[in-house]
This record gives structure tokens, C-alpha cells and sequence, in this order.
């Protein structure tokens, strides 16, 4: 078996990323894969440093070799790599962390995804204490559209607001960009 196609739900903070993965993953009959980040930070407490990124690149890199792995057709992952590379590069968090380092961008570049659904920052903020900007995001859905142009990832924007819509309008997409995970 050929390793499975593999989405990722993209976006800024608190745009129903988490939600719309597991249901397209169900909607599809694939895997899902969670973020590794939330878990983490939940566990350890810790603030964003350099050396909580660094665990969260090494931690969400290990999901991603997993995930290539997966029996499934396809998978659809609540985000990968290329969204540590946008929070360390934050205009407000590169400053404080230092640089972000080249060889995530190797090994985000090395496990990128075959599709990236951005989601629209067109629902109702929920205040999240683990982000760093804590009750606003901290990102315009632009950003996320340009990180992927600027490292060539094949991306879609997902302009529905409505959690049926999103799906169904995921799953359309999917169909037309891969024939793997079409039933």
C-alpha cells in the first residue's frame, strides 16, 4: 500500500480547525491526527520559548512520520510543521524566541502535506489561555494563505462559515484533488 493522501486543516487560531479535521477525517472514512502543541502545553504549562517550540516541532514531526505510515487511504491532520514555522515566524514571537530554525523548515518542507485547507477566520472568536495572544488571534487568515504560497503548498481556502457547509464544502475539494479518497 502507497502511503496515504494527507490533508491539513490550516489556519489562524480558534477557526474550528480541530472541529472540521475530525469530521472531514470521519466523512472521508480516513485517520485523523491531532496537534501535537495542544496536549503538550497543556501538559507542561509551559509558555511559548524556543525550547518549548523545539520540543513541539520534535513531538509534531513524530506524529507526521506516524501518519505516512497510516493504513488509511488518506488522513487529515488539525494542523503539521508548516503551522510551527508560521507561530515561531509571528512578528511578535520571532523577536522573543530567536529565529526560527532552518531545519524545521527542512523537516516541515520534508513532511508537508498533499493538501491545505485554510480555514476562514469567519466564526465567533473563542478566548483560548494557550494561546499567546490569549483572547484575540493573533493572525489574519492572509498569513496563513501566504506561508503557504511562500513555501509552494497546494492549498484551497474554505470560505464557508457554517460547520455543514465547511464539510461538505472540504469534501468537494478533496474529491476533486484526490481520487484516493474518494469511496
Amino acid at each position: 500500500m502507497t502511503r496515504p493522501f494527507i490533508i491539513t486543516i490550516f489556519g489562524a487560531e480558534s477557526t474550528g480547525k480541530t472541529t472540521l479535521s475530525r469530521q472531514l477525517a470521519k466523512k472521508l472514512d480516513g485517520a485523523w491526527s491531532y496537534e501535537f502543541a495542544r496536549p503538550y502545553l497543556e501538559t507542561t504549562g509551559e509558555d511559548v520559548t524556543a525550547a518549548s517550540m523545539r520540543a513541539i516541532w520534535q513531538g509534531q514531526a513524530g506524529l507526521q512520520r506516524q501518519v505516512r505510515r497510516a493504513k488509511a487511504r488518506c488522513v487529515v491532520q488539525d494542523t503539521d510543521l508548516f503551522s510551527t514555522v508560521g507561530y515561531w515566524q509571528f512578528p511578535h514571537v520571532e523577536p522573543v524566541i530567536g529565529t526560527c530554525p532552518r531545519a524545521l523548515i527542512r523537516d516541515a518542507t520534508k513532511l508537508a502535506s498533499d493538501l491545505y485547507l485554510i480555514v476562514q477566520s469567519n466564526i465567533p472568536f473563542e478566548p483560548d489561555p494557550l494561546r499567546f495572544g490569549g483572547d484575540v488571534r493573533e493572525s489574519k487568515d492572509e498569513y496563513w494563505v501566504e506561508l503557504c504560497r511562500r513555501h509552494h503548498l497546494p492549498h484551497v481556502v474554505i470560505d464557508a462559515s457554517d460547520q455543514d457547509t465547511r464539510i461538505q464544502e472540504a469534501a468537494q475539494i478533496v474529491a476533486e484533488r484526490s481520487a484516493l479518497c474518494v469511496a
